[in-house]
C-alpha cells in the first residue's frame, strides 16, 4: 500500500520506508504551518517596549515585515549605531524577543525582521528560499536601518539564521561586528540533519533513519554546494571584523563540535566564544544569564569605542 507523499517512481522494494516517510511528510507540514503562523504577541504587548511595524522589499521582490524597537533614553549609543536581528529557521521575528529587550535596555536600536517564507513576509520569488538567496533579506533590513540613519551596524543572527546573516554581511563596509549565536553548521549536511531532528523531534531521536531520511530530502533544495561556497568565503572576510560565538553545550540541532569546525578553522584574535555548557539550542541567553550578559556588553561596547 503506498504511503502519504509517496513517489509515484519510488522503487519497488523501499515500501519499509513508508512509516519514515510519512512522519517526515508531517513533520514538514507542521514545520511549516508553524513558521508561516506569525505569533500574536509583540515587543509592546510582551515586553511594555516602545516599537514600530516596518515593511520593506528585497532586491529580488520577496516582502517582509519587521519590528523596529529603538534603544532605551537611559542608555544613549552614537545615533548612528544599530542592530539588525535574524531568527533561526522556522522562527520569526518573535523568536528573537528575549534579545530585543536585552540589546534596547543596552540602548541599541534594533531591526528584526521575518524571513522571506516566514511568519508575515512573502513567500520567496520564483522558489529562492534558500539560505544563500535570504541574503537579500539581510541586505534589504541593512538598508532600512540605513534609511534611519544607521551608518555602524551590528548583526545577530541564530543557528541557520546565523548563516543567512554572515553571507550577507561580510561584504558591507557599514556592518561592524557580528554576533552569532548557536551556529551556523560549517555545511549543509549537518544543517539538513539538524533541521530534520529539530523537525521531528523525540520521533527523530529514537528513529535516526527516519531523521536521515527527512534530512535526505531537505537537503537537496538548500544549495548545499552553493552554501559551503558562499558560507566559508563569507566567514573567511569576516576574519578581520570583531565577531562573537555563542554556543550552548547540550545544542543537538547544531552540536558545538560542529560549529566549532569553522571557528576553529578561521578564528582570528579579533573573534571571541562564549560556550554555555547546559544550554540547547538557541537557548544561550536564557540559560547563560548575567555572563552571556558581560560578554555581549563587552563586546558592544568594544564595538562602540573602536
Amino acid at each position: 500500500m503506498p504511503f502519504k507523499g509517496q513517489p509515484k517512481d519510488l522503487p519497488p522494494w523501499v515500501p519499509v520506508l513508508g512509516p519514515g516517510w510519512d512522519a517526515g511528510s508531517d513533520a514538514i507540514r507542521t514545520t511549516l504551518k508553524r513558521s508561516k503562523t506569525a505569533r500574536r504577541i509583540d515587543p509592546g504587548r510582551r515586553l511594555k517596549l516602545p516599537w514600530e511595524r516596518v515593511e520593506f522589499d528585497t532586491s529580488d521582490g520577496a516582502h517582509l515585515v519587521g519590528w523596529y524597537v529603538p534603544g532605551s533614553p537611559e542608555r544613549s549609543r552614537p545615533a548612528d549605531m544599530a542592530m539588525v536581528l535574524h531568527h533561526h529557521y522556522g522562527g520569526q521575528k518573535a523568536t528573537v524577543l528575549p534579545w530585543i529587550a536585552w540589546f534596547h535596555a543596552q540602548g541599541w536600536p534594533c531591526l528584526a525582521f521575518d524571513a522571506r517564507g516566514h511568519a508575515e513576509s512573502s513567500d520567496s520569488p520564483l522558489g529562492k528560499g534558500s539560505f544563500v538567496a535570504r541574503r537579500a533579506d539581510v541586505h534589504a533590513a541593512c538598508e532600512e536601518l540605513r534609511r534611519r540613519g544607521a551608518r555602524r551596524i551590528v548583526g545577530f543572527g541564530q543557528s541557520q539564521g546565523a548563516a543567512a546573516l554572515v553571507m550577507a554581511v561580510a561584504h558591507r563596509d557599514d556592518v561592524i561586528g557580528v554576533i552569532l549565536d548557536s551556529g551556523p553548521a560549517p555545511e549543509m549536511g549537518t544543517a539538513a540533519w539538524g533541521l530534520a531532528g529539530n523537525m521531528l523531534g523525540r520521533t527523530g531521536r529514537e528513529n535516526p533513519r527516519w531523521r536521515g531520511l527527512l534530512a535526505a530530502r531537505i537537503l537537496p533544495g538548500t544549495q548545499p554546494v552553493r552554501y559551503l561556497g558562499a558560507l566559508w568565503r563569507a566567514l573567511a572576510a569576516l576574519r578581520d571584523r570583531p565577531l562573537l560565538w555563542l554556543h550552548g553545550g547540550r545544542d543537538d540541532v547544531i552540536p558545538l563540535r560542529w560549529s566549532r569546525v569553522w571557528y576553529a578553522a578561521l578564528k582570528t584574535v579579533r573573534w571571541s566564544a562564549v560556550h554555555v555548557p547546559d544550554a540547547d539550542h538557541v537557548r544561550t541567553l536564557a540559560v547563560g544569564g548575567e555572563p552571556v550578559e558581560r560578554a555581549v556588553a563587552a563586546f558592544l561596547d568594544g564595538l562602540e569605542g573602536g
